[in-house]
């Protein structure tokens, strides 16, 4: 779906990946927030490929991939 210049769809998918690895990197410094322990990056990584998993199951038919 496109709004003038602005693909709805592709926007939407992209913002609930970064919401994802948001979620997971705040969940990671919650459960380590006594030594205040920050995700590496390849935790972020990691993040970000959890969360894209999670969208290609939850939208099966779109063809979600990583850019």
């Amino acid at each position: 779906m496109q709004i003038g210049d602005i693909n709805v769809v592709e926007s939407l998918i992209n913002t609930e990946i970064r919401l994802a690895v948001l979620e997971r990197a705040f969940d990671f410094v919650m459960r380590n927030n006594y030594s205040l322990t920050k995700p590496s990056q390849q935790d972020i990584e990691d993040f970000r490929k959890e969360a894209l998993k999670d969208l290609q199951t939850r939208y099966p038919n779109m063809g979600i991939k990583a850019k």
